[in-house]
């Protein structure tokens, strides 16, 4: 297949113009890396749909035990989070794995990141997206580990809770029975965060008593993301990437630095309304985990 031509098909299943050949390997290889410019991907944040939280996040969990103990679960289909996102990601996810196939088929190498890769291939089966909620800095405790996966043939959110400080190991035991060693992981600066403080906090509970633990492939998010877009944006933080790439920007979130302080005022009087902001500041970072990793993971 000449390189036309396979140009044309990814122009086909990727609903837009691939770059314009260049003159070695070398740069076709990382033109095509990207569909646009990143200039032209970058929206007016004016423009963003504001995403307001959903009352009564935590009344509609229910409880759930493991070996480890008793925790709460909140799940919510991606769908109530990102109006019609699960179709968009499904009929996304179709071209880019077409489009890959298309790429090994004619030994072009148009998928710069092996990484993504592996999340397309992976998904939906075997990814887990996952951001946690702590109660400080790295070395404190863990409350909150939510998980964007497939549960029943539908894209879901799951919102693994302690309600107290003594549920952190029930927590954490849950998220590891979600982890195999099939599992692709995808983060946004887990590798520097979100990773150690599960490793930590599992080896302060003893949850494998001398077993090895799995150890997933880890996508982190925030390299690709920057290297695409830091000339672009001001910056490459999370909810700027949500505002400026995805179109979406939040309308009474809680900041992040206020969340500790939120989950003790929780566990000593139980009133809920700063955790349904909570849970759903967690909720919403993994649908923009889950559109950003699609939009990175296309030629």
């Amino acid at each position: 297949m000449d390189s036309d031509h396979l140009r044309r098909s990814l122009e086909q299943l990727n609903r837009g113009p691939m770059p314009a050949a260049t003159s070695s390997p070398a740069a076709r290889s990382a033109g095509a890396a990207t569909t646009a410019t990143p200039s032209s991907q970058a929206r007016n944040p004016r423009l963003a749909k504001v995403v307001k939280t959903l009352p009564g996040l935590v009344r509609r969990g229910d409880a759930v035990a493991n070996d480890a103990g008793e925790h709460w679960r909140v799940v919510l289909p991606v769908d109530e989070l990102w109006p019609a996102g699960e179709r968009l990601v499904a009929a996304g996810h179709q071209r880019l794995a077409a489009a890959a196939e298309l790429c090994r088929a004619s030994g072009m190498q148009a998928f710069a990141e092996p990484d993504l890769v592996a999340f397309l291939e992976a998904f939906p089966g075997d990814a887990l997206l996952l951001d946690l909620e702590t109660c400080g800095l790295a070395g404190s405790a863990l409350f909150l580990a939510g998980v964007l996966r497939a549960v029943d043939g539908r894209l879901c959110v799951e919102l693994l809770l302690a309600r107290n400080y003594a549920e952190e190991q029930a927590v954490l035991a849950s998220l590891w029975q979600r982890v195999t060693e099939r599992t692709v992981l995808v983060t946004f600066n887990g590798k520097s965060f979100d990773w150690p403080m599960v490793a930590d906090r599992t080896a302060r509970h003893l949850l494998f008593r001398g077993r090895v633990a799995p150890q997933p492939r880890h996508v982190d998010l925030l390299h690709p993301a920057r290297r695409r877009w830091r000339h672009a944006l001001p910056d490459c933080r999370l909810q700027t990437l949500e505002t400026h790439i995805c179109g979406r920007r939040r309308g009474d979130d809680i900041p992040g630095s206020q969340i500790p302080a939120a989950y003790q005022q929780y566990v000593r009087t139980g009133f809920t309304r700063e955790m349904d902001q909570v849970l759903m500041h967690n909720a919403l970072d993994l649908v923009t985990l889950l559109d950003l990793a699609m939009r990175l993971a296309g030629p």
